[in-house]
């Protein structure tokens, strides 16, 4: 099934704003949300385990992953990929000047396995029209321009 995206006008942010001042873009339009006691259910179902199973290998599972991360090691989760954290500072002129203080917020870096980048790969797109999409009960809660 296809990725499905709508053309919306945005600034145009690129070298030739000055002749061209806005611009059409892709805007993938989200499709049915998965809550996750439906997302567990179905692995449940599908391995034997169940779904309470499974949810408790998963919380243990991100309980795991942040002792490692917090560690600063990189941690391979299968084939879903691996994950670790990324940080950057504040720059200083000499070495004595550094302070921890200037380190920002680290951020979690996701790569994903083979599985998920040849999925992605193998991506298609589908353009609708913003009728469409309303008739699609988006809830999107942003006027439809017709």
């Amino acid at each position: 099934m296809a990725m499905k995206f709508k053309l919306v006008t945005r600034k145009n942010m690129g070298p030739d704003q000055k002749d061209i001042p806005e611009k059409k873009y892709a805007q993938m339009v989200c499709g049915d949300y998965v809550p996750f006691e439906d997302f567990l259910e179905e692995v449940g179902d599908s391995t034997g385990v169940g779904s309470a199973g499974s949810k408790a290998v998963i919380d243990r599972m991100v309980v795991v992953l942040v002792r490692h991360l917090r560690h600063g090691r990189r941690v391979q989760v299968g084939e879903l990929g691996h994950f670790r954290y990324n940080f950057g500072s504040s720059g200083v002129e000499k070495e004595d000047d550094f302070a921890t203080s200037m380190i920002r917020e680290p951020r979690v870096r996701f790569y994903p396995g083979k599985a998920l980048r040849v999925a992605k790969s193998r991506t298609s797109f589908e353009r609708i029209s913003l009728t469409e999409k309303a008739e699609e009960g988006d809830d999107d809660d942003r006027p439809v321009i017709e």
